[in-house]
């Protein structure tokens, strides 16, 4: 079943006087949504009991909780102690996910930082073919990674490399970033068919079931010659994309991906708005 909610707490969360994430899953569910994402962008800071009281009441109120990693990671950095950091920012964001009962975690790859692209492509495909068997030998084995698909240029993470790096390994499934893809290529994801071209390269490529159950971001994406510049809302006209052409093509391809709204603040009432589009197929 396709799953769809919200990528942090949305300003309406905070304007209804809740001052926690831990009242987020009961929040998430009574708006009809059945994900939430909980990001450690800034790192891996929360405790133990309060990651425990999250997944109790997620639980409870049957959301599930996947994680986003620290935004600093960076496998493709040249130093090899600073681009092995990625190791433990993500076993410590498995860590803490699984505390509250998720066992999904999404993360960056990493950048040029002055490198040769196909350089610093290598040295991500290395080290994450090193972490695949440092995440087994932890007890990870059965949780899902997701490399995601990035917004600026310079950033690893177009379709074709996040299909190299899911096929490292079983455990890793693709983040399809829709906003970070149309503001890295200029505004290219307008029609079905541009969407179908994407989910036909991920099948081909990562394979069906890879894709049948990939992480999905979307949000529009104010966007410049670099690519990605800032998040916006759904009542963006200018930037984009859409999302009703890519709800079509989940649907004609029965899909069913876990789909977040990283919305700039509205990221709750525009899961919602995905959901009923998607529904009333």
């Amino acid at each position: 079943m396709i799953k769809f909610g919200p990528s942090g707490n949305s300003e309406s969360f905070y304007n209804e006087g809740h001052k926690s994430t831990v009242e987020a899953p009961k929040w998430v569910s009574e708006r009809g949504l059945d994900i939430y994402e909980y990001s450690f962008g800034k790192g891996v800071m929360i405790g133990e009991n309060t990651a425990r009281a999250i997944g109790a009441e997620a639980d409870k109120y049957g959301v599930e909780i996947t994680a986003h990693a620290p935004y600093y990671i960076n496998f493709s950095n040249p130093d090899d102690e600073k681009g092995e950091n990625g190791y433990r920012y993500l076993l410590e964001s498995m860590r803490a996910v699984g505390f509250m009962g998720g066992r999904r975690v999404v993360f960056h790859s990493g950048t040029e930082t002055g490198l040769n692209r196909d350089v610093a492509v290598e040295n991500i495909i290395k080290r994450l073919t090193v972490f695949k068997d440092i995440k087994k030998a932890e007890g990870y084995e059965n949780y899902i990674i997701c490399p995601e698909t990035m917004g600026k240029i310079a950033q690893i993470g177009d379709v074709d490399e996040i299909i190299r790096i899911c096929n490292i390994d079983e455990s890793y499934y693709p983040c399809v970033d829709f906003g970070h893809l149309n503001a890295r290529t200029q505004g290219g994801l307008k029609s079905y068919d541009d969407y179908e071209v994407v989910i036909k390269k991920l099948i081909n490529g990562a394979g069906r079931e890879k894709t049948e159950n990939m992480h999905v971001h979307f949000s529009k994406i104010m966007y410049g010659a670099k690519g990605e510049i800032k998040h916006l809302t759904f009542s963006d006209e200018i930037y984009g994309p859409e999302f009703a052409p890519l709800a079509k093509v989940f649907y004609d391809y029965k899909l069913s991906p876990y789909v977040l709204s990283e919305s700039a603040g509205t990221q709750a009432e525009d899961a919602k708005n995905m959901k009923d589009v998607y529904f009333a197929l």
